[in-house]
């Protein structure tokens, strides 16, 4: 994300709700998760969301 500074990665499975979109720049051993096991979707909607938000909100909505 430009604005926040925050490089955020996904991955998954095409036509599976397998998809999940973390923050890659954390820290080796751990990588925030903002969705797990969620549909393409809904990723790429996050993605967008997460356009507009300081990195301090997108760290926030991590899980871990």
């Amino acid at each position: 994300m430009r604005v926040s500074g925050v490089t955020v990665a996904y991955r998954g499975t095409p036509n599976l709700d397998d998809w999940v979109a973390y923050i890659a720049n954390g820290s080796r051993s751990r990588k925030p998760i903002l969705a797990d096991h969620v549909s393409e979707r809904k990723v790429k909607s996050l993605l967008t969301r997460l356009a507009t938000l300081s990195r301090k909100e997108i760290e926030k909505l991590a899980k871990g």
